[in-house]
């Protein structure tokens, strides 16, 4: 198959379309995703109440804390972004490690629960879970090599049948009679359903099936490579997803349930970070150390980009929390609303600190990430202990949004160091002012239905920030708006072309 020219020497029109369609493929992916989540969780809410939504949230959560692909994903993308002819070895390596850890992973979490003298349902539904997460290790490697030739769109219509299969198939189990378990077991289809296709189209476009190995010598090699990434991945989810296991242990199932329908409707957004990343992460990767200024410019764009989108699902959803909670669950989430309004608030802060995240690791800062993340991780877990026993679901809250901030301030200082400042502050003035009419918008329409209120507010920010294109863009504004709207996210500060790198590691 021969070979088209790479995105650093493609022309420049061609790379901007690139990133466009790459970005509008993984937005495509958060949606359905997205969708698949939070219906999944709506008719768990539904069916079976807090308690019912616990259970699985709460096997879900504790599964996904385990490393089960190893780290090798970003490593993965990277590495192949840079070397493309190494993709097949790097695909069989990176299969065989999610095989074996995944193995690993499932046989404990069928073991240890049981050897404990868990109840059935839990040590059934923590089980298939692990089940479901070792086909999702699978699954991420061959991603991964997508994100790295820069096809994302194969990964978003194999996601699409993932997703469908998911929430089609909880939707019949429940309303079939079935509960935690059964709905536990769609998830693990699903997942086996999304890594066998997606393993089946790489050995297409390879010309024949990656059969998981890895060449004599090189294991550990790639095992040394992949543990800061496996760290980093590992701590970044113990940050994020700690307390809902801990809520579990010290709460109960009810309490996970309702801190699991207010952090559904929050962590998903981090997903539009990884769509616009995921993009650009390739060519951020191929631009260090050579050509810091190009990355600079990378890292703003999306840092600007992010604000545009951030910032009024900020705004949209904490005006609308009561209503939303009460539309999608009905009022025996109510007790949560103050939750989920404490947590909106990290909705942007994640969006930016991914956007750092995963520019250290094109900068090949990957061991500085991972301390940064692991410190963060102790803190949450620290914190947790202190507020989850006074304030439970609420002081979960309380603990995130205070490690969310920490290390978002801790990757943009880090960054810093080796690649000049950012647009982090200045990114964020155009979307906060085109935010202000549409708070006005919501407030006005309260007494109608969510959705109508929805769609008031997403109107008035439409039209705000085309005002706002029109009166920068001058003449440019009339006769091509979207060359107008485009130049909003442009990055404002110049190249910094003396800015230390410190070269590569």
């Amino acid at each position: 198959m021969p070979a088209e020219p790479t995105p650093s020497t493609a022309p420049a029109g061609r790379r901007t379309q690139g990133l466009v369609s790459n970005s509008t493929s993984q937005l495509l992916t958060f949606g359905f995703r997205a969708i698949a989540g939070v219906g999944v969780v709506v008719l768990l809410a539904r069916s079976g109440g807090p308690e019912d939504l616990g259970v699985v949230q709460f096997a879900l959560t504790l599964t996904s804390l385990l490393p089960f692909f190893y780290g090798v994903p970003t490593l993965l993308a990277r590495e192949v972004a840079r070397r493309p002819d190494t993709a097949r070895r790097w695909v069989e390596a990176g299969t065989l490690l999610s095989l074996g850890f995944g193995t690993l992973f499932t046989a404990l979490l069928f073991g240890v629960p049981l050897a404990i003298g868990a109840s059935q349902a839990t040590v059934l539904t923590i089980g298939i879970a692990g089940i479901g997460m070792a086909f999702d290790g699978i699954a991420r490697v061959q991603f991964a090599v997508f994100w790295a030739w820069e096809r994302l769109s194969t990964e978003t219509w194999i996601t699409g049948l993932q997703e469908a299969a998911y929430l089609g198939g909880t939707a019949a189990v429940l309303a079939s009679g079935g509960g935690p378990v059964a709905a536990t077991v769609v998830f693990a289809a699903s997942r086996a359903v999304g890594a066998l296709i997606s393993w089946g189209v790489v050995g297409v476009r390879l010309g024949g099936l990656p059969v998981p190995r890895v060449e004599r010598g090189a294991l550990r090699p790639i095992l040394r490579q992949s543990t800061p990434f496996a760290l980093s991945d590992t701590l970044t989810l113990t940050n994020g997803r700690f307390d809902a296991v801990l809520l579990g242990l010290l709460a109960g199932p009810a309490a996970v349930g309702l801190y699991q329908a207010a952090t559904n409707l929050v962590l998903h957004f981090n997903v539009i970070a990884r769509s616009i990343n995921r993009a650009v992460f390739p060519r951020m990767g191929r631009a260090w150390p050579d050509r810091p200024d190009e990355f600079g410019r990378l890292r703003n764009l999306s840092l600007r980009v992010l604000a545009f989108i951030a910032l009024p699902v900020t705004c949209a959803s904490l005006l609308l929390a009561p209503r939303t909670l009460d539309f999608l669950y009905g009022p025996e989430f109510a007790p949560a609303v103050l939750t989920y309004q404490l947590l909106i608030a990290v909705i942007a802060v994640r969006m930016m600190s991914h956007t750092f995240s995963l520019s250290l690791t094109a900068a090949d800062r990957q061991k500085e990430r991972t301390v940064a993340v692991a410190t963060a991780a102790v803190l949450n877990i620290g914190l947790n202990f202190y507020f989850i026993p006074r304030f439970s679901y609420l002081g979960a809250a309380i603990t995130t949004v205070i490690c969310e901030t920490a290390l978002l301030v801790a990757y943009a200082v880090l960054l810093r160091r080796v690649a000049g400042r950012s647009e982090l502050f200045r990114a964020n003035g155009w979307p906060l002012l085109a935010v202000v009419p549409m708070a006005g918008a919501i407030v006005l329409t309260a007494d109608l239905h969510v959705l109508v209120s929805l769609a008031a507010g997403l109107a008035a920010y439409g039209a705000a920030v085309a005002l706002i294109a029109a009166l920068r863009g001058g003449g440019v504004s009339r006769k091509r708006p979207a060359r107008a709207l485009a130049a909003l996210v442009q990055p404002a500060l110049p190249p910094v072309s003396g800015a230390p790198t410190g070269g590569s590691r």
